[in-house]
């Protein structure tokens, strides 16, 4: 597969800046590095600062449009005061500086704070030379329309920001150059305490994956083959919309009025006919959709308010059994039951029905001596409400599914209901003014010149269509080839968090239905699809995504590095060793970490900090080196001791 570049951190030094005890110098360590503090001590602006220092105020969601056989970039920015409005006091110099490399570059770059302006770039200690301006300025002129891919460099060269861009591009050999080192930085290498996706992100997925793994070049070319597409439908549409509204306004200043008066009459009653038809239709099958949309999106929270229901009566289980047997029964419970209770046979895996009573033995369905204990009968009785709420969900969501797919069937006889009247329409129209006759003979050639370009239009269409067809199944066949040794890496990094007595498994179902917006990988769990990010707990939901950005990092660049903002902040107990083992996994193949850690008790990062010698971890405590931070110290080494 294809190996890229990304920028690996040495330094980063913030000059003048309110927040913190400046100026402030990090060293990064290669392995871990744990940014530690109480709230508001400046811990995700300084996640932030490293972003910004190396790629500018880029906030992602970079759109790419097609016009005109013209290309056009838009890179959303955060405002220029986006560090000012962070802190109450703050000086003019303001100013944050980063060194890290990229296969092999040194890079030094300077950015100010005041206006969020590239204002100095040394690599391999020589100093790039450009004109200083704010990317606000440089944007506007970035955005301005380029032919087939290439930037109008004339206009471009000289300013700072383009020179550095450029030498990022040739560094990284990334396809996209800067744009895509944008989307690793902020949607893969940054796991914010937003938690934003990216391994339900169908876009992201296309955008991340598809480039890496097919050949650089040819997929460029697929991707502009893609928007060249696009624009030639938009042309097209526009083309014959324009023959349309020519023939029609003709036909309206050419209307015969002789002896096809009569059936004009007729024809005339059955278009107004057609019309309310139409009309009404329409606004049945938008009532239809809408309650569409309505049942389907209940089904999506019915499916979340079961999942938790399933969870709650497996923790009410494993209570009362706990209380009944000893601990190696617990164990052997815990392994069996969630699946008989999913009515799936946990040895062979084949669907059966297990009717699983509490005061039965799941074994030899024996009946229980069960001490009466107030908070065994408690459990129990909560128990048993659980399961009737969860019958009358599963009742409930195999109700909607029933009217679902009878809907569906409406909108979709609708649908052609409508188009069937609107060609009945169209045709009566046509036959109402034969205007190939009366037209005079200048309105004749016009309409036959617009005619003539919505066809070619079309043709140029269809042609452009047929060829990026067969260069994405080109792209799928590439994908297949080279798809098993990422999923193997991918399955390795999910197997250290889920554990080993669970499947994990990736795979590739090309979706050819276009209306149908799907992931183009797919993850199972234990044989079954986890198609939506809420059919995992939140814990799996996190070391799923992790999973897939380690994956990425791994397989496509050379010792990269990751930032993660409290990976402990939703994790419980009994997931935090196996997050422990999924982040060190990625450091010891090469990689740095950073992580941002509250001040409170975490069992992920004092282990995580205490398995590595002195020399392979740093920490950056903001109790210190915060402005913000309170009188009272609160120590790092308490907190990694376990003393909070």
């Amino acid at each position: 597969m294809n190996k890229f570049y990304l920028p690996r951190l040495e330094e980063i030094v913030i000059t003048d800046y309110g927040l913190y005890k400046c100026p402030l110098k990090i060293t990064f360590n290669s392995k871990l590095n744990v940014i530690f503090g109480t709230n508001g001590t400046g811990k995700s602006t300084l996640l932030m600062l490293i972003l910004f220092s190396i790629i500018g105020p880029y906030r992602g969601g970079i759109k790419t449009k097609t016009r005109n056989e013209q290309r056009k970039d838009n890179r959303p920015l955060y405002d220029e005061d986006f560090f000012i409005n962070r802190v109450i006091q703050f000086e003019d110099m303001a100013q944050v500086t980063s060194k890290f490399y990229i296969n092999g570059d040194k890079y030094e770059v300077t950015h100010s704070l005041n206006d969020c302006s590239l204002r100095k770039v040394i690599i391999n200690d020589e100093e790039i030379k450009g004109k200083v301006v704010t990317y606000k300025t440089y944007e506007s002129k970035y955005s301005k329309t380029r032919e087939k891919g290439e930037h109008n460099a004339e206009e471009l060269k000289g300013y700072l920001i383009y020179e550095y861009q450029e030498r990022i591009k040739e560094s990284t050999d990334l396809p996209g150059g800067v744009n895509t080192l944008i989307n690793m930085l902020l949607d893969v290498m940054f796991f914010d305490e937003g938690r934003k996706f990216t391994f339900w992100s169908a876009d992201l997925q296309e955008t991340i994956i598809g480039k890496y793994i097919v050949d650089k070049d040819f997929y460029e070319e697929y991707c502009e083959k893609k928007l060249e597409t696009k624009a030639l439908e938009s042309k097209y549409k526009k083309a014959s919309e324009t023959a349309n509204f020519m023939t029609k306004f003709l036909q309206k200043e050419k209307r015969e009025t002789d002896s096809r008066y009569n059936d004009e009459n007729e024809l005339r009653i059955k278009l107004v006919k057609l019309d309310n038809d139409i009309q009404y239709n329409t606004g049945e099958l938008n009532k239809r959709q809408q309650e569409y949309q309505r049942k389907n999106e209940r089904i999506l929270q019915l499916l979340q308010e079961i999942e938790k229901i399933k969870e709650k009566i497996q923790e009410l289980d494993e209570i009362w059994y706990k209380n009944l047997f000893p601990s190696q029964y617990t164990k052997f419970y815990t392994k069996f039951s969630k699946k008989m209770i999913e009515n799936v046979c946990p040895m062979c895996g084949q669907k059966h029905s297990f009717n699983i009573k509490t005061e039965d033995c799941i074994f030899c369905q024996s009946k229980l001596e069960i001490e009466e204990k107030p908070d065994l009968v408690k459990v129990d009785i909560e128990r048993r409400n659980q399961q009737m709420v969860l019958a009358s969900k599963n009742k409930e969501l195999e109700g909607l599914r029933k009217e679902l797919a009878k809907l569906k069937q409406q909108i979709s006889l609708t649908k052609q209901d409508i188009e069937q009247k609107i060609s009945e329409k169209n045709q009566i129209e046509v036959s109402l003014n034969p205007i190939n006759s009366a037209l005079e003979q200048n309105d004749a050639k016009r309409l036959e010149k617009a005619r003539q370009d919505r066809d070619e239009a079309l043709l140029a269409y269809n042609t452009s269509k047929e060829e990026e067809n067969v260069m994405k199944k080109e792209v799928e066949a590439k994908l297949v080839n080279n798809f098993r040794d990422f999923s193997n890496i991918f399955c390795r990094y999910a197997k250290s968090f889920f554990g080993g007595n669970h499947v994990v498994k990736l795979s590739l179902p090309f979706i050819t239905d276009e209306s149908i917006d799907e992931t183009m990988i797919r993850f199972s769990l234990d044989g079954k699809e986890r198609t939506e990010s809420f059919m995992l707990s939140e814990s799996q939901r996190i070391f799923t995504d992790l999973a897939f950005r380690f994956a990425i990092l791994t397989s496509f660049h050379e010792q990269s590095f990751f930032m993660c903002e409290t990976p402990d902040s939703t994790l419980d107990l009994l997931h935090e060793t196996n997050a422990v083992n999924t982040f060190k996994e990625y450091i010891n193949m090469g990689n740095m970490l950073i992580l941002t850690a509250n001040a409170r008790k975490s069992n992920l990062v004092s282990e995580l900090y205490n398995s590595y010698d002195e020399k392979d971890k740093n920490v950056i405590d903001l109790t210190e080196l915060s402005k913000l931070a309170l009188e009272e110290r609160i120590s790092f080494y308490d907190y990694v001791g376990g003393k909070l």
